[in-house]
């Protein structure tokens, strides 16, 4: 994974993980989230987001810290 995708695979922990109410967003009570909306609230709160980018890390993260849903319109954390 390229730095770029590092930082964001860090962003999307801390997001995800451990604070969703940073950038105001909602996770369902089974910790997904719209991966939608997760790009928009980021992209709102100043970091530079693609639903590629998040593709990506997801693909690439070799620890496997995130889930997308089967059809890739949620994303949530692995613990």
């Amino acid at each position: 994974m390229n730095n770029r995708l590092t930082k964001i695979s860090k962003y999307l922990s801390f997001v995800l993980k451990h604070h969703p109410e940073s950038i105001g967003l909602k996770l369902d009570p089974d910790r997904w989230a719209s991966v939608d909306e997760l790009v928009k609230k980021a992209n709102s709160s100043g970091k530079s987001i693609t639903l590629k980018h998040i593709q990506d890390v997801v693909a690439l993260d070799e620890k496997k810290m995130f889930m997308l849903s089967d059809d890739g319109l949620r994303i949530r954390g692995v613990s």
